[in-house]
């Protein structure tokens, strides 16, 4: 049985200027200059991340991660992280709906334990 992310400790630590993070609903508002296909939700949840290529300069372990979830799209996903990943890792989040596969995209880092990483689908 695979335990479900809200089981399961998580070790990021949110920006005090996020104080509203868990209340976020809707469509996150486009910024200018933003090319996006599809519209992003906010979508602020636990999600348990698996990395499942890491890159051969910065090798990982396997391990399983709680992460939170930031917003999705029919495309892509952005979530925070405790731990930076690189553009190109492959990894894999567990959600209520379900896994699914993505390739990291970018990684802005907010502190110390707090990582905002933004994945594409495939």
């Amino acid at each position: 049985m695979t335990p479900s992310a809200e089981n399961l400790p998580c070790h990021v630590v949110l920006p005090a200027k996020w104080e509203d993070f868990f209340q976020r609903r809707g469509p996150v508002p486009p910024r200018l200059q933003e090319a996006r296909r599809f519209v992003r939700q906010h979508c602020p949840m636990r999600a348990i991340l698996d990395v499942s290529a890491s890159l051969p300069a910065f090798p990982r372990e396997p391990a399983r991660h709680v992460v939170l979830m930031k917003d999705i799209s029919r495309q892509g996903a952005s979530f925070l992280h405790a731990e930076q990943l690189f553009p190109g890792e492959r990894i894999e989040l567990t959600l209520p709906t379900g896994r699914i596969r993505y390739t990291v995209a970018r990684c802005r880092r907010h502190n110390d334990r707090c990582y905002e990483i933004g994945a594409a689908i495939g």
